[in-house]
């Protein structure tokens, strides 16, 4: 009976001090994905945390934000600039960034528009955009034409609307539809070109580079007011930063660095847009104006 006590207690403290903490990390379904960052990033972090990293994927971005998807993550990783408020996050950092930009495939159109009115009247082009209540990137067409037109927006957003397709859920679907070429031009970011590059040696898509200059998006990786371990949760963001990890995103997730010296060589070859300065706007009202500009 007592050798059992004693096998019984040395087996409870063995599995006590074993035991891995787990870190729970929210995020969009590319960043995760076995092609995306998140896999190596996991990997790596796990050989010096002692925990498990496990990550829970939405294939629509945009419900980063949702109360119900926050609920038990200990980071929420991959939530646009804009759609979070500094005040309320206990640790946060960018970690790659980007420009909203159509892209084309340069064997098909020989004279690619280089502005929304040039855009506009082209209307022999098909478009595939993102829904902007769900997808992050469709949120970020209507605040880059909103900074641009004002209060002109849902006038000239009317102009866009009839060339468009379709609406998609997310960025993926878009994407995916435009390589099908069901579309001419997708709506994605000005670096999206260097997969083609990199991974397929493929050269015939570019980025429609717009003389009014192109929004900036920043993504975010913080700790969830809820992280049931606020310390583990911060060495993680702070690993992300790390030159050999942001090497990784910048390479998988297809998106700028904000360490300079971790961008790879084909994407320093991209044509980079003229920076316009972020705006905030009410999102709810763009989105009743998008709606006003989007009924047929």
């Amino acid at each position: 009976m007592i050798k059992k006590i004693l096998i019984l207690t040395l087996f409870l403290l063995t599995s006590h001090l074993s035991a891995k903490e787990i870190l729970t990390i929210g995020t969009y379904d590319s960043f995760s994905s076995e092609w995306g960052p998140g896999p190596e990033i996991e990997n790596r972090f796990e050989e010096i945390c002692n925990c498990d990293v496990q990550y829970v994927a939405t294939n629509q971005a945009g419900s980063l934000n949702s109360n119900i998807f926050q609920k038990g993550k200990d980071i929420l990783l991959g939530i646009e600039v804009n759609d979070f408020d500094e005040k309320e996050t206990l640790y946060w950092a960018k970690y790659d960034y980007g420009y909203f930009s159509f892209i084309y495939n340069n064997e098909k159109i020989k004279n690619p528009p280089n502005s929304f009115e040039q855009l506009a009247s082209n209307n022999d082009l098909k478009i595939v955009v993102q829904d902007p209540r769900t997808s992050p990137v469709g949120l970020g067409l209507l605040r880059w034409m909103k900074q641009i037109y004002s209060d002109q927006f849902i006038e000239e957003f009317k102009l866009i609307n009839d060339q468009i397709v379709t609406y998609t859920p997310g960025w993926s679907e878009a994407y995916g539809m435009f390589l099908d070429n069901k579309a001419d031009l997708v709506l994605s970011y000005s670096t999206s070109p260097f997969y083609h590059y990199e991974y397929e040696d493929d050269y015939k898509y570019e980025a429609l580079i717009f003389e009014e200059g192109h929004l900036i998006t920043e993504e975010i990786v913080l700790v969830n007011k809820d992280a049931s371990n606020f310390d583990l949760a911060k060495s993680f963001i702070d690993f992300m930063l790390t030159e050999d990890i942001q090497k990784i995103i910048s390479s998988r997730n297809i998106m700028y660095p904000v360490n300079s010296n971790a961008v790879p060589e084909k994407m320093n070859k991209l044509n980079k847009p003229k920076r316009l300065e972020t705006k905030n706007y009410n999102t709810q009202d763009l989105i009743s104006e998008w709606l006003q500009a989007s009924v047929n």
